[in-house]
């Protein structure tokens, strides 16, 4: 009998690019993402399960016989895809609460390819791993999502990530200087809104946009990517002051992109921070909530500002690993 096996997959904090890793755009125009993999984790642990059905313990208790009754979508559609026939007892947990822009969802997906593959004996290799994992999200459930958290997810480090319009999807890994190596570990924060969306959701509008010909979003989209490739130079350069400038544009082009969403309570923490002496502060994940990374030279007085406001702090660091999946020793 096989022995359990125990996988954890990254979150990952979006550095710049987002929304240009979506299919509907990357097919007409490419697209261009800077994403950083950080030591928060979706964990998930499967084992045999003794009574001949299915058990998965999530945010909620399944028990089925049949694993097309899964009522999970991931779950069920990694299980079809990849899954041996055997029925397993699979728990999860996540360190960050899901919808919350840190890419939940795209890792949970990694994760779970990534346990059913090392189960049934075998393994994929990063690129493999997210693209499977994009596949389950983008074509089985149909979900409006790009593909940098699938990519962040396997890869780990922080990566340039080009999306072709053929759907293939380059990865270039990134090394840091000392300067910007000791930003992200010390002066780059995060902090919680208080609000959690759902990616998909958010997104849909931009999809249904893009679709129809809409050429402002399509220039704003196209500027996003540029400012992108301009924050991976500011990265080569280890210029964190240029870096920080680049957060602050890319934050405007989300903010006139997604004019439509209410984000006054995301406004005013951006404000805090900047007037608490950060430099730049800009929303992660498809906006609307979530958490804002935020750029500050001294931490300590931002950190308190953010936290008298409500705004709790996730420290984080880089994870440079990627998914891993261990055997549990019998």
């Amino acid at each position: 009998m096989h022995s359990a096996i125990s996988v954890r997959a990254p979150l990952r904090i979006a550095l710049g690019g987002g929304g240009t890793d979506l299919p509907s755009h990357y097919r007409r125009s490419g697209g261009f993402v800077v994403s950083a993999a950080i030591d928060r984790y979706v964990h998930m642990r499967v084992a045999p399960s003794g009574g001949g059905c299915w058990v998965l313990d999530h945010l909620e208790h399944e028990e089925v016989s049949d694993p097309a009754r899964i009522a999970h979508p991931i779950l069920r559609a990694a299980v079809a895809r990849h899954g041996s026939g055997q029925p397993l007892h699979l728990t999860s947990t996540g360190d960050v609460e899901p919808g919350t822009g840190l890419g939940s969802s795209g890792a949970y997906a990694v994760a779970a390819v990534k346990a059913l593959a090392v189960m049934g004996g075998g393994d994929l290799e990063p690129a493999a791993l997210a693209e499977a994992a994009c596949r389950i999200e983008i074509e089985d459930l149909a979900r409006t999502v790009g593909k940098q958290d699938q990519y962040a997810a396997a890869h780990g480090g922080v990566n340039a990530l080009t999306f072709d319009r053929g759907g293939s999807v380059g990865v270039e890994r990134l090394e840091l200087g000392p300067r910007m190596r000791s930003a992200l570990k010390e002066r780059f924060l995060l902090f919680f809104t208080g609000a959690r969306r759902s990616a998909a959701g958010v997104l849909a509008g931009q999809v249904q946009r893009t679709l129809a010909g809409d050429g402002s979003l399509g220039e704003n989209l196209a500027a996003t990517a540029d400012a992108a490739r301009a924050g991976r130079s500011a990265i080569d350069d280890d210029d964190v002051d240029a870096f920080a400038e680049l957060m602050d544009h890319q934050w405007q082009l989300k903010r006139e992109r997604l004019a439509h969403l209410p984000m006054e309570r995301i406004v005013e923490l951006r404000g805090l921070a900047l007037a608490g002496g950060a430099r730049a502060a800009m929303l992660m994940g498809a906006g609307g909530g979530g958490y804002l990374l935020v750029f500050a030279p001294d931490p300590e007085p931002v950190r308190a500002a953010l936290t008298a406001a409500g705004a709790p702090e996730l420290t984080f660091n880089l994870d440079e690993s990627g998914c891993r999946a261990e055997r549990e020793k019998s």
